[in-house]
């Protein structure tokens, strides 16, 4: 079912509107920005070879359990930019400590903000596959008290990362096609808002998995 109709049956079963909905996603955006200050996760993005998803899984899962932190491979292509995953990792934190979360694992719970999807499954569509990636790599410390730049290093280093600007999550319009299709961005939607806000309409993705569940 198309996201729009989708949407609108939640507004009836919610008695909220159009507009009521975009507001409470953004008011959602907004409550991840004031809880970003703290926040102790790092990001990196670049390309990677993969060989194998499961030993490069294996391989983040290994370090990942060295520092006691969590760390999630990403799709970059499928990210609207540096706060479309800070907006996850806050959500999934905040779903693990309020006992909403859907998984166990704090890295698949970010992927599936992430992927503002119930679906571990269609969730899995955000992660890596094999041969060249552009990928995000996202570092999370649950307890915010762990420098993490050496675990940034170990991983720079074992992935054999080509470390890019965190500017290239940014939205560009080579992005549009497939954020329009994995997100289920209605062309209703994209003139409800024009297109140059179409990283607010991922944005509300990540937010109104909360209201789904």
């Amino acid at each position: 079912m198309p996201m729009f109709f989708h949407y609108h049956r939640l507004c009836l079963r919610k008695h909220l509107s159009w507009c009521d909905l975009t507001n409470l996603g953004q008011s959602m955006f907004n409550q991840d920005q004031e809880k970003e200050r703290v926040l102790n996760c790092k990001i990196i993005t670049g390309k990677v070879r993969v060989s194998n998803v499961t030993e490069f899984l294996s391989l983040l899962k290994s370090i990942a359990h060295k520092y006691a932190v969590t760390i999630q491979a990403m799709d970059a292509e499928l990210i609207a930019g540096e706060a479309h995953i800070k907006s996850a990792v806050i959500k999934a934190l905040r779903a693990v400590a309020s006992k909403r979360n859907i998984t166990n694992d704090l890295g698949l719970e970010i992927l599936l903000y992430a992927a503002g999807k119930r679906q571990i499954e269609r969730a899995f569509a955000m992660g890596v596959t094999e041969g060249e990636n552009k990928v995000a790599l996202v570092i999370v410390d649950a307890t915010a008290e762990k420098d993490l730049a050496v675990v940034v290093d170990e991983v720079k280093r074992e992935t054999k990362l080509e470390e890019a600007p965190i500017s290239e999550l940014d939205y560009i319009e080579a992005k549009k096609e497939n954020l329009e299709k994995f997100f289920n961005i209605t062309d209703a939607e994209i003139n409800a808002v024009g297109e140059k806000k179409l990283k607010m309409l991922v944005l509300e993705r990540v937010a109104l998995l909360d209201v789904l569940k």
